[in-house]
């Protein structure tokens, strides 16, 4: 009975010894779990508080934020302007996938192209190069700084409006078209709008390629993947939070329904990074999972 009575008492000891060992660890998840939810409410507000005033239809954004860079109010680097010298991994990405995919003999035409420094770098591939954006701002500021370059041109054009962009396609005939980081900022009315004008400009022989952000995630997983914490946002993607659509991810599921496969062929995709300015003052590129695919249209038959 004795001996019962001990080695009762010693499973009981190794119980509290388990139960206490247990619970320590616990806290210490618990506790780092309710940090993180803490900082992620911070993080959530501060957001909610630089987006108060940004203009709510999405080309007013865009043309109020290139106004600003122009005009001297929005100083911080333009965040996705990765460094565009001949060692930018990313452009040597686009322009090796785009020579390997594409006819290079017809024009390409640039959607999208901000302040057009991806835009010159396509010159280096394709005999004329057209860089379309939504906000002439973005259009003055890419021809102010790509001068005289032969082949090279912009023009002011809203590519989500199925007329405008008919309009265009008369010009140069069947293009190729890139597309770097418009379709993950557009709600799905846009989206299928500005696919629809991408099957125009193509005609029967070009092809598409984009390259989309595809951040794992919701909104705030980007921004967490930028640097951004409840205690401070960079100012470069401060500038970008308070002046611009709210970013969003395009991989190969809304690539699919976006393009889907009666109307397009598949010809190839995978996984990348877009480079982004440094995040701090010295520091290296940002680097944001992004997702890129070629596709060109299936021909269709006559009324379809």
């Amino acid at each position: 009975m004795s001996g019962t009575e001990k080695t009762g008492t010693q499973k009981t000891g190794t119980q509290k010894t388990g139960t206490h060992t247990s619970g320590a660890h616990g806290t210490g998840i618990t506790g780092n779990a309710i940090g993180r939810a803490a900082d992620t409410i911070r993080l959530a507000a501060r957001v909610a508080a630089l987006s108060l005033h940004r203009p709510r239809r999405p080309d007013r954004r865009w043309d109020a934020f290139w106004r600003g860079v122009s005009q001297g109010s929005l100083t911080e680097a333009i965040i996705w302007d990765a460094a565009p010298g001949d060692g930018n991994e990313e452009v040597r990405h686009h322009l090796q996938t785009m020579a390997g995919t594409m006819d290079t003999g017809l024009p390409v035409i640039d959607l999208g192209c901000g302040n057009g420094a991806i835009t010159r770098r396509l010159t280096e591939i394709f005999p004329t190069v057209l860089g379309v954006d939504v906000s002439p701002g973005a259009v003055a500021a890419a021809q102010s700084a790509h001068p005289g370059i032969p082949g090279l041109s912009f023009r002011s054009l809203d590519a989500t409006r199925p007329a405008a962009a008919a309009a265009l396609a008369r010009e140069p005939g069947d293009a190729n078209v890139f597309v770097r980081g418009v379709f993950h900022v557009l709600d799905r009315r846009r989206q299928a709008r500005l696919a629809g004008s991408i099957e125009v400009l193509l005609g029967a022989r070009g092809r598409v390629y984009l390259v989309e952000t595809n951040v794992p995630g919701g909104a705030l997983s980007y921004l967490r993947g930028l640097g951004a914490t409840g205690g401070q946002i960079p100012g470069p993607l401060r500038q970008a939070i308070s002046a611009l659509p709210k970013p969003g991810h395009f991989g190969a599921g809304q690539r699919a329904r976006v393009f889907p496969a009666d109307r397009w062929t598949l010809i190839a995709e995978g996984s990348t990074v877009l480079r982004t300015v440094p995040m701090e003052p010295g520091g290296p590129p940002g680097s944001i999972p992004a997702y890129w695919a070629v596709l060109a249209p299936r021909p269709q038959a006559s009324g379809t």
